[in-house]
């Protein structure tokens, strides 16, 4: 991205030589131990804060600011883009960036037009924080063309990142910064695509305050995020809409996983949700501890086999594991030094089996506590020394994964038909010898 940045700023600057680009900072959302890292950079920097001059001096230092960006080359002005980037991977509601080639004065004059909404759903009128970068996508999407050329047409570009990390680029066309609007009109369609895109975050803020034992104090804003905004979009299938229900929805989830409202009696209680005037809270703690029990018993269940698939996919990528092996020799022959081997690039060694002895009409077996084998499908060759000299076996190995570290077990059998087999269980095996 840092990349991204500095070849678009010299395709701009040819074109447009009185270029600028500036970063737009929502200074009071950056959390405190983010916000010497950005101050220890931009302390010195000229800076232009959204809410000076419009009556709102008192939040005029902890508002969203302008902040020239100087051309990414060099030590410190790449190290300036590259702490921005740092913060929007991190929480993608913290800044945004402006090509710009006006000067920054009347730029903020018309930013600050923004501020002041009407909605059109009820005619109110409302503070607007249009900069929040989960809202530009819409509004650049979905804004009528006056307002959409209003907002975005003074700009060269306004670039984002969203809350998967991923660079979000909102071409502009480069015109005179506009006569101001007494407010700037947002339709009702526009209106609830905004809340739609903005509550995931509410639903964190308010998770935080409620019920900050959901959450993994690990992670960043923007993993919760990802975590939250598909429960977030399943509450609104339902009809939720308010903040609270979608909140205690989204904390359910998070306790009991993605599957927990498959539940018969919880599908129940939010189909007929809708048409109660109960709260989410109510209707789940009414349904009774029983309930609660089979929807924790489930979840465990979906989480183990969440678990499996997630190793077994670990597994295949490596190409082998460690597991318990036994050696079954189903043939009057005895085996030394038994080996097995694969060509693979995952599996580039072998693995020294030992010796197994052969007793006439009885199955000889013998155990070793851990071995590399390779995972199922995989081409190997079984080698070993028998009463006439070295031998060896070209085979491919069946059978099914563990289901984790410390489980299954791989079998190498000398079968009676002269045949080898090499096989791999996820449950342990009782050997079975012939009469």
């Amino acid at each position: 991205m840092l990349e991204r940045f500095r070849t678009q700023y010299a395709a701009y600057k040819a074109i447009h030589p009185r270029l600028q680009l500036y970063a737009l900072i929502d200074i009071a959302a950056i959390p405190d131990n983010r916000q010497y890292a950005l101050s220890d950079i931009i302390e010195t920097m000229p800076r232009v804060s959204l809410y000076a001059n419009i009556g709102l001096d008192n939040l005029a230092e902890t508002g969203p600011v302008l902040v020239p960006c100087p051309e990414p080359e060099g030590v410190e002005p790449l190290r300036l883009i590259r702490v921005l980037l740092g913060l929007a991977r991190r929480d993608s509601r913290l800044v945004s960036w402006l090509w710009v080639t006006h000067e920054v004065e009347p730029l903020v004059d018309h930013l600050q037009t923004l501020l002041h909404a009407r909605l059109e759903s009820d005619g109110q009128e409302s503070w607007f924080f249009f900069h929040q970068p989960a809202y530009l996508p819409v509004l650049y999407r979905t804004l009528p063309e006056d307002s959409h050329r209003y907002m975005f047409g003074p700009c060269v570009a306004w670039w984002c990142l969203d809350f998967h990390g991923a660079l979000v680029e909102l071409p502009g066309e480069n015109l005179p910064i506009p006569t101001a609007w007494d407010v700037f009109p947002v339709p009702e369609n526009v209106e609830e695509e905004i809340y739609r895109v903005g509550a995931p975050a509410q639903v964190l803020a308010w998770l935080q305050r409620a019920r900050p034992d959901v959450l993994d104090n690990t992670l960043d804003a923007n993993e919760q995020l990802q975590r939250i905004t598909p429960f977030v979009g399943r509450a609104f299938g339902y009809g939720l809409t308010g903040k609270v229900d979608q909140g205690v929805y989204a904390a359910t989830g998070l306790l009991y996983g993605r599957r927990y409202d498959e539940h018969p009696a919880l599908q129940a209680v939010l189909t007929r949700l809708q048409k109660s005037r109960q709260t989410l809270i109510d209707a789940y703690m009414a349904v009774g501890d029983t309930v609660w029990r089979e929807v924790g018993e489930a979840a465990r269940l979906r989480a183990a086999e969440a678990a499996a698939q997630e190793y077994h996919a670990s597994l295949m990528e490596r190409g082998y594991t460690f597991v318990r092996v036994q050696i079954l020799n189903d043939t009057d022959i005895p085996r030394r030094k038994i080996e097995l081997l694969s060509s693979g690039e995952s599996y580039p060694g072998s693995a020294m089996l030992g010796d197994v002895d052969a007793r006439g009409f009885e199955a000889t077996a013998i155990g070793i506590a851990s071995a590399r084998v390779p995972v199922p499908g995989t081409a190997v060759t079984v080698k070993w020394i028998g009463p006439t000299g070295a031998s060896s076996d070209e085979v491919v190995v069946t059978g099914d994964l563990p289901r984790a570290d410390g489980e299954g077990v791989a079998v190498v059998r000398f079968a009676r038909n002269w045949r080898i087999y090499v096989s791999m269980h996820a449950d342990e095996l009782k050997l079975q010898v012939r009469s």
